[in-house]
């Protein structure tokens, strides 16, 4: 349970009505599979993860990003570097 509350008041204390950063979305896909390893449903981690949009400190679309982060991570569709390599790719150049 620790590590959900880190995730939730780690980026509610790093954005300042900022976009989520590939780091932020990397440590929320590394969390994720902490907590998914130790037995915490999927609903739980999000329920956390929704705890955000209460917060006002990101947007819709951000708080729609961390949502599939999770869900990708804790079904292990994606790995936290892959999370972080494909919102890298996806950052214009």
């Amino acid at each position: 349970m620790r590590a959900i509350v880190f995730m939730i008041s780690w980026l509610a204390c790093h954005a300042a009505f900022a976009a989520v950063t590939c780091e932020q979305l990397g440590n929320i896909a590394f969390t994720t599979e902490q907590l998914r390893n130790q037995g915490y449903a999927l609903e739980t981690v999000l329920a956390e993860a929704n705890k955000l949009e209460s917060s006002e400190k990101f947007g819709r679309q951000d708080i729609g990003r961390v949502r599939e982060v999770v869900e990708k991570t804790f079904s292990r569709y994606r790995t936290p570097l892959e999370i972080v390599q494909e919102c890298r790719d996806a950052l214009p150049r």
